[in-house]
């Protein structure tokens, strides 16, 4: 089962992309984008009606582009972010509509 898990994993990162190394049990088992992580602290910072400037600005750079619906420059267009967290696993969402927040989530974050 172990090893399902981490396959899936790997399938799924290795889709996005590679820099920034992710590790269980201590083997690097793929790579994400961005080099820039972010903390529970950081996170817990974040408020709906902010603007992925503002994200930014606490997080300390970009985060990585997972999902975008509409073009750019409409009222509706919509995109999702994400930022790992230290330990390559655990991560943090957040959907932008507008311009602004509109929605975050994160999973596992210390």
């Amino acid at each position: 089962m172990k090893k399902i898990i981490i396959g899936l994993l790997v399938a799924s990162v290795l889709t996005f992309g590679v820099v920034t190394p992710i590790s269980i049990n201590g083997q690097n088992v793929a790579y994400a984008k961005s080099k820039v992580t972010i903390t529970k602290k950081e996170f817990n910072k974040i408020r709906n009606g902010m603007s992925y400037k503002s994200v930014k600005k606490i997080v300390g750079g970009k985060g990585e582009l997972i999902s975008e619906v509409g073009q750019k420059g409409e009222p509706y267009y919509t995109y999702m972010i994400m930022y790992y967290g230290k330990d390559g696993i655990s991560n943090a969402n957040f959907t932008f509509q507008g311009g602004k927040l509109q929605m975050k989530a994160q999973f596992l974050l210390k």
